[in-house]
Parts: structure tokens; sequence; C-alpha cells
């Protein structure tokens, strides 16, 4: 926390440099060390300092200059009008909507940052929101969180379904893959191997199940599953 010696008004005015000779107290920069340039200083404005100013007013809970309008009236204000009187149903609603929308792919995109990019694009910072606001945006977030878990899972199982039509193809080649590289048994990293030559794109359950039944194969002697 800064003294508020230097927070005073008097501590806002700078060093005059045409007057040096006269015995002036010289004001200390609490930012840069060293002492205040005044107009030389790019976070000089109105003939004082920008960044004590705006400490003076968050420290003093003043109305901002810039507005006229306190903190919590501001946060308030930049609400829109659909989250104020929306219930935390319906903004999920269009938390859900953003996320088929802007992410309809990314399973492994963390959820915690859906609602981030969300309110961002909406100019709304949870951060200064009201008590009242802050927790339905929360309710809002858990309850489209929940619903975003099932449209991964129904995608997850979807995936897998489709991979295991083609799991007796994929076996077949891998095995293939293996007689041509002189592999007798498959490791893990080997059909690791094949699916990056083959260019696939495989759910690790998948994997798994190729590398069972290639070695099955292998060690029969056998190519049709």
């Amino acid at each position: 926390m800064f003294q508020q010696n230097w927070l005073s008004s008097s501590s806002r005015r700078p060093v005059n440099r045409a007057h040096e000779g006269r015995n002036l107290t010289r004001t200390l920069c609490p930012f840069f060390k060293e002492d205040c340039h005044g107009n030389e200083c790019i976070m000089w404005k109105n003939e004082e300092c920008l960044l004590v100013s705006f400490l003076q007013h968050m420290s003093e809970g003043v109305e901002l200059p810039e507005t006229g309008i306190p903190l919590q009236e501001e946060a308030e204000a930049e609400a829109s009008k659909w989250l104020k009187t929306s219930t935390p149903e319906e903004v999920a609603v269009e938390i859900l909507d953003f996320k088929r929308k802007e992410f309809p792919e990314e399973e492994s995109f963390g959820f915690h940052s859906i609602p981030y990019y969300y309110w961002s694009q909406k100019g709304i910072e949870k951060s200064v929101m009201p008590p009242e606001i802050l927790m339905k945006m929360e309710k809002a977030e858990l309850l489209a969180e929940r619903e975003i878990r099932k449209d991964e899972e129904n995608q997850r199982k979807g995936r897998l379904k489709k991979e295991k039509e083609e799991l007796p193809s994929l076996v077949s080649r891998c095995v293939d893959f293996a007689r041509m590289n002189g592999l007798k048994k498959l490791r893990i990293s080997d059909v690791d191997s094949f699916v990056m030559e083959k260019d696939l794109d495989l759910m690790d359950e998948t994997k798994r199940a190729i590398y069972a039944n290639a070695n099955v194969k292998l060690k029969s002697g056998k190519l049709e599953i």
C-alpha cells in the first residue's frame, strides 16, 4: 500500500526545472524511482500524474473524473439488459450457443476459457460485477458447463462408434505395416508410428484395440479378423 503522503495533491506537482535554484521540495516518482519529470512524462496530463490520480480515486472511493460514475454503478452499466433480466438458464443457453459456434470441434479446449471469451466479447468484466449479477453469471457458467460436457461425451461416443466400424480395416493395415518393417510383435510405439505414417487421427481406445488385435493376427499368422 502506497503511503498517503505522496498521494496528496501537493505531491503530484513536479519539480520545476526552471527553479531548481530555489528551495523547493523534490517529488520522487514511486513508479520510476526518480524525480518527477512533469510534462516530460507520458503519464502526465492536465497538470497531474495520471497514475497517482487513479490511485487517489481508488483509495478515496470517489467518482472517476472521466465519467463521473462510481465504480459500482459503472460496473452495473456494463452488464447488458439481457443479463440483468434473464435467468441463469437463459444465460447458459447463450454461453452454450457461443461455444457451439466458435469452438464446435474443440473437445480438449478448457471449459473455463469459453466463459472468459464469451464475457469478453460481450464487453463484461466479471471482477467488477455487483454480487447479484456475479452470482447469476456463476450459475449460468455451471449450467453451461454441464451441457457442454454432455455434448463432448456424445461427440466422443459417436466418434468411437465410427472408428470401431473401421477397426477391421485398420488392424489389417497395421499388420501389413508390421510385416513390411520386419516386426513380429507390435509395441504401443509401433502403433503410434503406424498412425503417424498413415496420417490417421484416432482415439486412444481405437489405438489400443489395434494394438491388441494386430498382435493376435501377427502371432497366429492370419490377416483377416
